[in-house]
C-alpha cells in the first residue's frame, strides 16, 4: 500500500529544520523510495517547504469571507500531484505544524480521511510533543516576538488564562486524529534532545518515517529562531502597542532584541512560573499525558519529566530587564546617529554639487575618460 507520511508539529518543536532537512535531501529520499513534494503555490508568511499547508491554508475573496472554491481548487491539484508522485514511489512525506491547531478547524483531517478511504492508501501521523508548560511559553515568546498579531501584545497571565488558538490537551487532540486516522496509525514523539534517535531531531523523524540516516545524508541549513530572553520578549511586547507600528519598525525592533538575546547571560536563572503554580497548571493535563504514555509510547508511565525544578520567579523589575532596557535603546540611538551621519554626509555632497555645477560635470567627464582607458 502507498502511505502518505503527515508530519504536524506540533508548533515549536523544530519544525522547519525537519522540512528543511526533507527538501536538502530530495535525491536520498527519493532513492529510498520517499518524495518530499514542493508545490508551486504560495501562502502569506508561510514557508513553501510546510507542503502540508494546503490541507489547513484558508484563502479568501475578501477580509471576511473565504474563498472556498480556490481552496478546494488548490486541494484537488496538490492531490493530483500526489498520485502522480506516488506512480513512482511507494512514500510521500507532507508537513505542516498548523495541521495540530486548525486542522479541525479548517477541516483538513476530515476531507484527508475521505481522500484516504476513496483511494486507498494509507496515511502516517508523526507528532512530537513538548511538556505544556514549556511549550505555552514557547509559543507565546514566538508571538511576541513576530509581533503585527492581536495576540503580540498580551501579558503572560492573559496567555494562561486565555491559551489562544493552542491545543494543550493533547490526549484529546490525538483522540479526534484518531478518529480520522486510526490510533495505529499515529507516532507519538517527546521533543526532548535527550531523547531524540542519534541525537538530533533530523536523525529521529527519519527513524519515525522508518529510514536509517546514512554519511550521505546532509544536515547543512541553520534554522536560526533565536528565542527572546524573558526580559527582551517583555520589551518587545510593550512595543508591539505602539500606535502606528509598522512592518519595517517591528523588524528592526526584532533584529536587536534578537541580537540581545544572543547573550542570555542569566536568563535561565529564572521561571515564568514559580513552582506551586507550575504544579497546578500542569495538573490540568497530567491524566492526559499519562494515557498518552501508556497507549502511544509502549505502555511507558511518564510522556514527561515532572519533577519541575523551577528557578527564581521572573518579574518584569529583574536587573536583567533594566539591562536589556538599557542596551536596546542604546543600539537605537547608536543606529539613529549613523543614519544621520549618512544622511548629513549626503546633504553635503550634494550641495557642493549644486554650488559647483561645472566641476561636478568636469569630475564626471574625468572618471569617464580614466574607464575608458
Amino acid at each position: 500500500m502507498k502511505t502518505l507520511y503527515l508530519h504536524i508539529g506540533t508548533p515549536k518543536t523544530a519544525t522547519t529544520a525537519i522540512q528543511f532537512f526533507c527538501r536538502d535531501n530530495q535525491e536520498i529520499l527519493n532513492s529510498h523510495g520517499y518524495f518530499y513534494p514542493i508545490f508551486e503555490w504560495k501562502y502569506p508568511n508561510v514557508l513553501q517547504t510546510r507542503n502540508a499547508h494546503f490541507l489547513v491554508g484558508d484563502t479568501y475573496l475578501t477580509q471576511e469571507e473565504r474563498n472556498q472554491e480556490e481552496e478546494e481548487k488548490i486541494f484537488r491539484e496538490a492531490f493530483g500531484q500526489i498520485y502522480e508522485a506516488f506512480e513512482q514511489y511507494d512514500n510521500v512525506v507532507l508537513s505542516d505544524e498548523s495541521m495540530w491547531n486548525h486542522g479541525f478547524r479548517i477541516g483538513g483531517w476530515n476531507r484527508l480521511k475521505k481522500e484516504m478511504e476513496e483511494h486507498g492508501f494509507g496515511v502516517k501521523v508523526i507528532v512530537y510533543l513538548r511538556r505544556q508548560d514549556e511549550f505555552t511559553y514557547s509559543w507565546w515568546n514566538q508571538v511576541v516576538k513576530e509581533g503585527m498579531k492581536k495576540t503580540s501584545v498580551i501579558t503572560w497571565k492573559e496567555m494562561l488564562e486565555k491559551l489562544p488558538v493552542v491545543q494543550l490537551d493533547y490526549y484529546g487532540t490525538l483522540e479526534k486524529i484518531a478518529a480520522a486516522v486510526g490510533k495505529e496509525n499515529i507516532t507519538v514523539r517527546r521533543f526532548d534532545r535527550g531523547s531524540f534517535v542519534g541525537q538530533a531531531i533530523q536523525v529521529d523523524f527519519a527513524d519515525a518515517i522508518g529510514l536509517e540516516l546514512s554519511e550521505g545524508y546532509q544536515i547543512e541549513s541553520k534554522v536560526e529562531n533565536v528565542s527572546l530572553t524573558k526580559s527582551s520578549n517583555e520589551i518587545k511586547r510593550l512595543l508591539n502597542c505602539l500606535p502606528g507600528l509598522d512592518k519595517k519598525r517591528n523588524e528592526l525592533f526584532r533584529e536587536y532584541l534578537s541580537g540581545i538575546s544572543m547573550n542570555p547571560r542569566d536568563d535561565r536563572r529564572y521561571s515564568m512560573l514559580s513552582e506551586e503554580e507550575l504544579r497546578e497548571f500542569m495538573a490540568k493535563y497530567e491524566e492526559g499525558n499519562r494515557r498518552i504514555a501508556g497507549e502511544y509510547l509502549k505502555g511507558e508511565e511518564k510522556l514527561f519529566d515532572d519533577s519541575y525544578q523551577v528557578g527564581e520567579k521572573w518579574e518584569s523589575g529583574n536587573p536583567l530587564m533594566v539591562e536589556d532596557a538599557v542596551t536596546f535603546f542604546g543600539m537605537v540611538t547608536l543606529s539613529l546617529l549613523k543614519k544621520n551621519e549618512e544622511l548629513e554626509h549626503q546633504i553635503t555632497t550634494l550641495r557642493y554639487k549644486l554650488n559647483h555645477p561645472f566641476q561636478t560635470v568636469g569630475n564626471r567627464i574625468k572618471n569617464s575618460r580614466k574607464k575608458a582607458r
